[in-house]
């Protein structure tokens, strides 16, 4: 029902996650040095999709977690998520 149009009782939800986002940025994370990310690669990968199709975009995908792999902004900041944060250091 969530999908179906109003007029047959569903609430007319019409977007398509893309989820292939929240995978290749952690693949790229994972694997590849920032230096060395091919842009037209993440630039498709966040553009690829049919012609005026709706979607949301995510990052942070609760799959991650489940799996316990890290966040995205472990990813990016890991331990220094706890230390250097300090205005009197």
């Amino acid at each position: 029902t969530l999908c179906l149009p109003l007029a047959d009782g569903g609430f007319g939800f019409d977007y398509r996650l893309a989820m292939a986002v929240p995978d290749t940025l952690i693949r790229m994370l994972r694997e590849v040095s920032d230096d060395a990310w091919e842009m037209t690669f993440l630039c498709h990968t966040l553009t690829n999709r049919r012609w005026k199709e709706k979607c949301i975009a995510y990052c942070e995908s609760h799959d991650q977690a489940i799996v316990g792999d890290k966040t995205i902004a472990f990813w990016l900041m890991d331990q220094e998520m706890y230390t250097g944060m300090s205005m009197i250091e």
